[in-house]
């Protein structure tokens, strides 16, 4: 019978720094042969079955013959390695002996020294206009290095510097990277043991690192980081900045798609890429079949019954504002085809291939937001939107997809089919609406005239003579906070909420709390800075309304089932619906609900 060999990168030294899947190997071991006292032995505490076998002192030979050894008798063989085994491991000649024997092995990664180091110094390795490389490198010993790859070469590239098993060298070292020409100002910094209980840091710059590492004692087992990184001062990354766009975030919160998604899958390769979908989106859940579970995260999972999938579709359409279907299409147009009713009220659909090269807005594009979706989607995967609406691909801004970005109603939807169609003849409009908007979407087109800076949007068609309205929707804020709750915390999450639904303050009609809450200072202060109505419902008011999330804490301090969604219905007005479910920061929880009937 065989056993197994496992690699296994044991961490830059803290116990806590190996792997799960690292520690599991430990735990199951047989045999453990550990890189001498580069490896914590607290770790091999964890191997309390294992024989330990200490390969400071052995050849590669004779360590090989161990490990074959312990295989061949069916032993869970466990090869120790400090940091991770790829860099400096001295694994590759272990691994082509294993090759030509046509023995396995697996591989477990561990944390590198080289970021236990960065950790320690709380300094990021890459940094925007200071620098995008970083390379790791170690001066010759007793192992050569290529002339090309030569320290004083090295360094004239002007990129973060990481070298290992170089500090016994210190002074000669400073020299041949001053050689390479960096400047005696260049920061330096050297971590002696990195995450050990006796870890040691000295932070210089080239003119003076050398002696402070000869004051502080060290000469082995250190890693040196060389570069303008450590001032910390690069430029900001582009990664957060507002105006920049990644695969997870799109530039221009009206072009975002801010529902609520499912994302459905029906095989093992569709929920992963379900999984990498819904994580990439704002507001998102997986819904697999059971049998599929174990693939997806559990805070995002939705699990229905194996064969049960037309239930659970026709569940989602009623659940979610947006579905994203990783199937093939025909088995959606199927079951869409049961459900679909109305072009105002239908949700998105997007169909997204396993691979996810396409993301296909299928139904509602414009005023579902599918389009956007898509787009989002293909984002994410790297693939393809295909959006088939036709002002879309004529490069015009439709006017439902117009009020769907910009929290408007359609007032008259029965006139979207002929606008649209006029607009793709040709004809001409004129638009009283939001100047920001018409040079946003309409300026420099002459189908299109400006007719005033209005509030509501009117549009005339000069062809037919109808008009197109579109009205601001209406919005009541429902708030609950805690006791002394201030102005600012109830403000920023009230505002995160707005954005991610691109609305402006504006768009809300008014606050609505608990009457409890009727002298909370940071409450009052916060409708007042908005200038908006406040308005305050009773315990048995707000317990008549039926929310999608009740409080069991709300219920047993206050007497109250729900304060920020049943507040926002009651202020709403009959016909309301929550378009943002309870949403909590710190002490204060937040609900939006449409009024439906102003």
């Amino acid at each position: 019978m065989s056993g197994r060999i496992t690699f296994v990168g044991a961490g830059p030294g803290a116990v806590d720094l190996i792997t799960l899947r690292g520690a599991a190997a430990l735990d199951e071991a047989d045999l453990v042969i550990y890189a001498g006292s580069l490896v914590n032995e607290k770790l091999l505490e964890r191997a309390a079955k294992a024989e330990l076998v200490n390969s400071a002192k052995l050849s590669l030979n004779e360590v090989l013959e161990r490990m074959v050894s312990g295989f061949r008798s069916g032993k869970r063989v466990v090869r120790l390695h400090t940091g991770d085994p790829a860099i400096y491991g001295a694994v590759s000649e272990q691994y082509r002996e294993l090759d030509r024997l046509g023995i396995p092995y697996d591989v477990v990664p561990g944390v590198s020294s080289v970021f236990a180091a960065a950790a320690e110094l709380k300094v990021e390795l890459t940094m925007p206009e200071l620098s995008q490389s970083v390379i790791l490198t170690r001066a010759e010993g007793r192992t050569p290095v290529p002339e090309r790859e030569a320290i004083e070469v090295l360094a004239a590239h002007g990129a973060t510097m990481c070298l290992y098993l170089s500090v016994g060298e210190m002074e000669r070292l400073v020299e041949r990277l001053r050689a390479g020409g960096l400047p005696p100002e260049t920061p330096a910094a050297v971590v002696y043991r990195a995450s050990w209980p006796n870890q040691k840091i000295v932070r210089g710059v080239l003119a003076d690192i050398a002696a402070k590492v000869a004051d502080a004692g060290i000469k082995r087992q250190a890693l040196i980081v060389v570069g303008r990184v450590l001032e910390r001062d690069g430029a900001l990354s582009k990664l957060y900045d507002d105006s920049f766009a990644t695969g997870y975030r799109n530039a221009g919160g009206s072009a975002a798609f801010p529902g609520r998604v499912g994302v459905f899958a029906l095989t093992a390769a569709g929920a992963h890429k379900a999984a990498e979908i819904a994580a990439g989106l704002e507001d998102a859940e997986i819904v697999l079949p059971g049998k599929y579970a174990d693939l997806a995260p559990a805070p995002r999972l939705v699990c229905y019954p194996d064969g049960e999938f037309s239930e659970a579709f026709a569940r989602g359409w009623n659940e979610y504002d947006g579905l994203v279907m990783v199937m093939a299409s025909g088995i959606v147009v199927r079951h869409v085809a049961k459900l679909c009713r109305a072009k105002g009220s239908d949700p998105a659909v997007v169909v997204c291939d396993a691979a996810g090269n396409y993301a296909v807005s299928l139904l509602s594009g414009h005023l579902g937001g599918a389009n956007r979706l898509a787009a989002a989607v293909a984002r994410i995967t790297g693939g393809r939107p295909v959006i088939t609406t036709a002002t879309d691909n004529c490069g015009l801004m439709a006017f439902d997809e117009l009020a769907a970005r910009h929290g408007y109603r359609v007032a008259n939807p029965e006139l979207l089919k002929t606008f649209s169609a006029e607009m793709l003849d040709g004809e001409k409009f004129d638009l009283a609406i939001p100047q920001e908007l018409f040079e946003r979407y309409y300026a420099g087109n002459p189908q299109f005239r400006f007719a005033g800076d209005t509030p509501e949007i009117t549009i005339r068609s000069t062809h037919s003579g109808h008009v197109l309205r579109l009205v601001p929707r209406r919005y009541a804020l429902g708030i609950g906070c805690r006791r002394g709750a201030s102005a600012d915390s109830i403000d920023a999450l009230s505002s995160r909420i707005l954005k991610e639904r691109n609305l402006c303050w504006e768009a809300i009609a008014v606050v609505a709390s608990a009457e409890l809450k009727r002298e909370e200072p940071g409450l009052l202060a916060f409708a007042q800075s908005h200038r908006i109505a406040l308005r305050f419902f009773r315990a048995d008011e707000l317990n008549a309304v039926d929310v999608p999330n009740p409080s069991a804490a709300a219920l047993a301090h206050l007497g109250i089932r729900s304060v920020s969604e049943a507040a926002a219905l009651l202020a709403a007005g009959p016909g309301s619906r929550l378009v943002v479910e309870k949403t909590a920061a710190e002490c204060v929880t937040v609900a939006l609900a449409e009024v439906l009937n102003g």
